[in-house]
């Protein structure tokens, strides 16, 4: 047992403080746990901008490459961290504008969105990510990240971006909202 001098008394040590000192490390220790494992992850998912013609790996149009220049004004203070764009020359040339001023590469990813992509997006954690498809895999990554279904996307929309917040804290909530950017399309 141990005793200690106070006031010109003698007293007990009863180990109190250290208990207490003990007691507020955790508590701190929780929190910044709690903290630092919530994050919020945003993915923006648009359809690639206008196209030049109708063929397999068509180039972006006049139109096309001026949208992709507003896709980038319009993510410019978001914090994109990571761009996805399919093999196809025209969501890379949707992406490059954003991923240029982002200082981002563009990480490409095969037409079938199946192949490997969705779960590699799922996967990503506290960051602003944009991902550059097509009418029809735009829907399936939507779906995949969000859990909602977004429709089907017609061949004369190029203005749809879907924004999906995942926040994990405790347990994950995610949000869908559809906007548009830059010129109307019909």
């Amino acid at each position: 047992m141990t005793f200690i001098h106070i006031k010109g008394k003698i007293a007990r040590k009863t180990g109190i403080t250290n208990k207490a000192a003990n007691m507020k490390q955790y508590i701190l220790f929780v929190a910044l746990l709690m903290i630092t494992s919530s994050c919020t992850t945003t993915y923006f998912v648009v359809r690639h901008a206008e196209k030049l013609n109708n063929t397999e790996n068509s180039p972006l149009s006049a139109a096309g490459l001026e949208r992709a220049n507003t896709l980038r004004d319009t993510l410019a203070s978001k914090g994109i961290d990571s761009v996805f764009a399919s093999v196809r020359l025209r969501t890379q040339q949707t992406a490059q504008p954003t991923a240029i001023s982002a200082g981002a590469t563009i990480q490409i990813f095969p037409i079938d969105p199946d192949s490997g992509l969705l779960g590699r997006l799922r996967r990503i954690n506290g960051k602003q990510v944009l991902v550059v498809g097509h009418s029809n895999t735009v829907p399936q990554i939507v779906q995949s990240l969000s859990g909602k279904t977004a429709g089907p996307i017609q061949e004369t929309i190029f203005d749809s971006m879907y924004i999906i917040k995942k926040t994990k804290f405790l347990s994950t909530k995610t949000t869908l909202r559809r906007t548009t950017y830059g010129r109307r399309t019909l």
